[in-house]
């Protein structure tokens, strides 16, 4: 009863004021100016709850952020968490499913650590394969420094990106581009003969640049603080898996770089086949255990479940030295169980045949485009290009090329 009272007493001051208003510009025109009142509140009501909506869904992406790259406190010594790129949910865009196009073959050149010859592997490999297909090869160059870039694209910087824009590998990346984009972007391969530079057939390269290195640290802090309706570690499985890519595209090649970036993830979600290489150096074998184990970690997370390892490549090998025991001790922790601390026998290390030789004359050739497609057959570059031979033999074999 009293808090009726109250609540009539309170708004007795409305009534003084709405009488009030009335007397002076008439009953119609009252009407007019407090249906107006009541609309300005209604919309500075609503922009205040929109703003407190933000406010708290804000706050809510900074604590996803937060707890994704967490550490786990639980023990004694704090550890480590799963990391950010195995934030949860992982829900795979539904692009794996019956096309009437031919399936997708999408190779992923990849290895935690650098100067083992990722490059040397998805530059030559890609060259050779594309002498012996009727359709292009894509080789998707995913490590900012280029050098997958420039080794294709030979003459004066023209592989750069024009004045204004990102390099391609940037919107690839970024989800810019739509299936039929990709033709727009590539260009073909070339080489330096006798002085003349001439297109590689069938060879074409997405090429990247510098601004590749921000795209993805912006995409990751992007993806760490959105809504996450699209998943930015499929931009590049939506695309490469799409209907009009399969149909021009015999193969795609990612060149990756020496560490899981957003582009390595992004390749790797994408990816069908893995090839691995590395020299056969000491801390070279541990590495390539320790990026088996992580990515097997990314398998069973639903993160790349589909891909298959083509197997792990020997590069820049001397032809002199003895490798048996180098080549025991990697064949021998590929096998060990991961409890042992192994790769836990996913994968192998690919045949003697396929070994690609260290030789100055290879090096020196890759300055006139890809070696493969420019050095000649002699004493010292005979056998590696017969070594690139066998291992692009062995991807098109596992491929089912």
């Amino acid at each position: 009863m009293y808090g009726v009272v109250a609540l009539l007493e309170g708004t007795a001051w409305i009534t003084d004021l709405w009488n009030a208003l009335r007397s002076m510009v008439g009953k119609g025109a009252a009407e007019v100016i407090a249906t107006a009142i009541l609309c300005i509140l209604i919309v500075i009501l609503k922009k205040i709850y929109n703003l407190i909506c933000s406010g708290l869904n804000y706050f809510r992406r900074i604590q996803q952020a937060l707890n994704d790259v967490a550490r786990d406190k639980s023990s004694i010594w704090p550890q480590e968490g799963k990391g950010l790129w195995l934030a949860e949910p992982i829900k795979r865009p539904t692009v794996l499913v019956k096309h009437d196009t031919p399936e997708a073959r999408i190779l992923v050149v990849a290895n935690a650590k650098g100067g083992v010859g990722k490059t040397t592997v998805a530059t030559n490999v890609a060259a050779c394969i594309a002498e012996n297909i009727n359709k292009p090869v894509l080789l998707i160059d995913l490590d900012f420094q280029g050098s997958a870039s420039s080794m294709s694209i030979v003459g004066e910087q023209n592989w750069l990106p024009p004045p204004g824009q990102d390099s391609p590998a940037t919107y690839l990346i970024s989800g810019d581009y739509s299936e039929m984009d990709v033709a727009s972007w590539q260009q073909h391969a070339t080489v330096k003969r006798n002085d003349q530079i001439a297109i590689v057939n069938n060879l074409k390269v997405i090429p990247s640049y510098y601004d590749l290195a921000q795209a993805e640290d912006r995409i990751m802090i992007e993806w760490l603080l959105s809504d996450r309706k699209r998943d930015a570690r499929f931009h590049l499985m939506q695309l490469l898996h799409s209907d009009a890519v399969r149909r021009a595209y015999s193969l795609i090649v990612i060149d990756c770089p020496p560490r899981l970036t957003t582009g390595t993830i992004q390749a790797l979600a994408a990816g069908t086949h893995l090839l691995i290489p590395t020299i056969l150096d000491g801390p070279s074998r541990e590495a390539v255990v320790t990026f088996i184990r992580q990515v097997e970690v990314f398998r069973k997370s639903n993160l790349c479940p589909n891909i298959q390892y083509i197997g792990v490549a020997a590069t820049m090998t001397d032809r002199r030295a003895n490798l048996q025991r180098e080549v025991a001790d990697l064949r021998y922790r590929l096998n060990l169980s991961q409890e042992s601390g192994g790769a836990g026998g996913v994968t192998t290390l690919l045949p003697e045949s396929t070994y690609i030789l260290d030789s100055a004359q290879f090096r020196h050739a890759a300055g006139s485009g890809i070696a493969y497609l420019v050095m000649g057959d002699g004493r010292d570059t005979g056998p590696v290009k017969t070594a690139i031979q066998n291992l692009a033999q062995a991807v098109w074999t596992e491929m089912r090329l």
